[in-house]
């Protein structure tokens, strides 16, 4: 290491954020900016929220006032005495069996439907008045051309709680104003209910009602189905076709969040916030809403001025920020990308040192870091791959080894063949001669195997006295004759320990790579295994090659022609 680390320059790292975090404090000036925005939005939004709940509370008062009236009325005609006495006499003429019930049956209905038409005639918000009698069914009407009027399916449960039935009906004609319809019980002092008094109210009649609220320039009330389309709409939108809302999922959520402020697009796609309450007793709704550019007209410019000095500010921050970060951030690049090839295997790396003060010092251990770690890895990968007693490759090499040539032979079909050998009656030699002894047998067979070996082959400790060799595009004859080979050497060979010469014998399983079966996990080398286990049986200190019987013949006609090798004790 170099002196670098005593020539840092007083202008480091350090003075830099330093520096940066001076303009950075400038930033609570926006933040109490943007708080004084909120704060604003938030007064001027409740202060739109106060007058909208104001005027929907007065619009409900009216509607609510007007339906009261309304259903005064019908029950102030319901007890009339000329509809009670003669639908008793209808009533009376459906269960009598007289002659002249059926005549009696039609003057008391002509006599009610006279009375229905005089009634409408005077309150023409009536689009036609029904009589009913106590199962619903039709007695008379005003109008004999029209249908009749449909009662809601729960008309009887409404009689028995509200004393009254109110529903929506529908003509199925678009182009008709909507109606509702109100009926209220008739009854008579003997019989008790006798029936009902229905009529159609015209929505129309609403308009009035909604129009006699004082209203701003940017305010209008609207009357809501609850499928979300429009029935009623004020001055400020056009009144769109029936199913024509471009919002209509918006409206319909209105529904469920009744006076709560909203913020959404009307009809005519400007953005308003609108509040809505359900009417009673009906099912429809008023919808108050107020443009948002005008309820929030002083905050919008409010906003419009912060946005253009957060802009003026973020320019000369942010190009201060690009100085002062370009300076840290290029040699940390470097220094990023350096790691990167390290971490990636590369330990050739060796980056510029460009700067005199903290991030140059990095980079110059960085350096010597790298260095240290080249050693190290030269030294790690020596100890991770060869067997420490034997010199040979260990276990998870010949895996790696074993597993390469499977994948060499599925793309070339290169052949390659493995031997499993295991020193015979080892045992023995560690329980008479010691462990010293068996370590330097172990130690010789190593190095016996490294020099009889192609540098193409491997030869490893495949555990215990047990070792894999891999002969790397050979084929069986071939692998059988070097096995034998090594036999023979392994038999010859003498170890001296404690004064003492120890000689093993060694049995050999062979197998050789044949087809794709032969490819799968574990197969080949349990192949070689059982070929040793049959070298082992049939007496050891020999090899035999894991083939079909054809193959065994040749095998046996081999070693009649160069002599049957030696059986150990």
């Amino acid at each position: 290491m170099t002196d670098f680390d005593h020539k840092i320059t007083t202008f480091g790292i350090r003075n830099r954020i330093l520096v940066f975090a001076l303009i950075v404090t400038l930033t609570p000036s926006l933040g109490l900016g943007w708080l004084f925005y909120a704060q604003t939005k938030k007064l001027l939004q409740g202060k739109a929220e106060l007058e909208l709940h104001s005027t929907i509370n007065q619009a409900q008062s009216e509607a609510k006032l007007w339906f009261k009236e309304s259903a005064y009325n019908m029950r102030v005609f319901s007890n009339s005495f000329v509809i009670s006495e003669n639908l008793e006499h209808v009533i009376h003429a459906k269960q009598s069996d007289e002659k002249n019930a059926a005549e009696q049956l039609t003057t008391a209905s002509k006599v009610i439907a006279e009375y229905l038409v005089l009634v409408q005639s005077q309150f023409q918000e009536y689009q036609r008045l029904q009589v009913l009698d106590n199962i619903g069914f039709p007695v008379a009407q005003s109008h004999e051309t029209t249908a009749g009027i449909t009662l809601p399916d729960n008309w009887q449960e409404q009689l028995q709680q509200n004393k009254m039935i109110i529903g929506e009906t529908d003509s199925g004609d678009l182009s008709t104003e909507p109606t509702f319809l109100i009926a209220t019980p008739i009854f008579s002092h003997e019989q008790g209910f006798l029936g009902l008094l229905a009529t159609e109210f015209s929505i129309k009649w609403l308009d009035s009602v909604i129009n006699s609220i004082a209203l701003s320039e940017s305010t209008h009330l609207s009357l809501l189905n609850k499928d979300g389309s429009f029935l009623i709409s004020g001055k400020m939108i056009q009144k769109p076709e029936p199913m024509m809302s471009p919002d209509r999922n918006r409206f319909k959520k209105l529904y469920d969040t009744p006076m709560e402020l909203s913020t959404y697009m009307n009809a005519n796609g400007t953005k308003v916030v609108g509040l809505f309450t359900p009417l009673p007793h009906l099912p429809w709704g008023i919808v108050m809403e107020k443009n948002y550019t005008q309820v929030f007209a002083e905050v919008l410019a409010l906003k419009n001025i912060t946005l253009s000095i957060l802009a003026i500010l973020l320019s000369v921050v942010g190009i201060a920020a690009f100085i002062l970060s370009y300076s840290i951030l290029s040699p940390l690049k470097k220094l990023i990308n350096g790691a990167i090839q390290v971490a990636d295997g590369d330990l050739n790396v060796k980056l510029p040192v460009q700067n005199r003060d903290e991030l140059g010092f990095t980079i110059s251990v960085f350096n010597d870091m790298v260095v240290r770690l080249r050693k190290n890895h030269d030294e790690l990968e020596k100890l991770s791959t060869v067997d420490a007693l034997t010199g040979l490759s260990n276990r998870k090499r010949l895996m790696e080894m074993f597993a390469l040539h499977i994948k060499r032979y599925a793309r070339h079909q290169t052949p390659f063949t493995i031997l499993m050998a295991d020193l015979d009656h080892f045992k023995q030699v560690n329980d008479c001669y010691g462990h010293l002894a068996g370590d330097a047998v172990l130690i010789s067979i190593g190095k016996l195997f490294s020099e009889m070996l192609r540098s193409i082959d491997t030869a490893g400790r495949y555990g215990g006295e047990e070792f894999l060799i891999i002969l790397d595009d050979i084929k069986e004859q071939e692998a059988l004759q070097t096995a034998e080979r090594i036999r023979q050497a392994v038999e010859q060979n003498e170890v001296t320990a404690d004064g003492k010469t120890i000689k093993v014998t060694v049995s050999i399983g062979v197998a050789t790579i044949n087809n794709d079966i032969d490819m799968q996990d574990g197969r080949l080398i349990g192949k070689a295994d059982k070929a040793l286990y049959e070298a082992k049986r049939n007496g050891r200190n020999r090899a035999v090659l894991s083939t079909s019987t054809k193959t065994k013949e040749k095998m046996k006609k081999h070693r009649d022609e160069h002599g049957s090798p030696k059986q150990s004790d």
